[in-house]
């Protein structure tokens, strides 16, 4: 799921074995670990032109704002956020329970 929505946000297939894997219960999650896993990143470049991501994006003081950063899928049931500054990054939510992160 998380190669499909690279591919699909930025435009940018990752056929590569991930550097990070995270699965964890999000209640297991420390405060300070669910924080950060919540908060998107700041992006500092515009990603692909033409992308999904670029079609959303909006450029404040020098920020690439992202359209409030995670995608709902379906309320309550499946979330997900991508982040293409640095490496590659893709956060899933399911069912507000299960968090996964993966970074190429």
């Amino acid at each position: 799921m998380a190669r499909g929505h690279a591919a699909y946000e930025c435009s940018e297939p990752q056929l590569g074995k991930p550097e990070f894997l995270s699965i964890i219960p999000r209640c297991a999650m420390s405060s300070d670990r669910r924080a950060a896993f919540e908060t998107p990143p700041v992006e500092h470049i515009l990603p692909e032109i033409g992308s999904r991501a670029f079609l959303r994006a909006a450029v404040v003081n020098s920020e690439v704002i992202l359209d409030g950063g995670w995608q709902v899928v379906q309320p309550e049931r499946y979330r997900y956020l991508v982040s293409h500054s640095g490496p590659m990054t893709v956060r899933l939510l399911l069912s507000e329970y299960l968090t996964c992160e993966v970074i190429w």
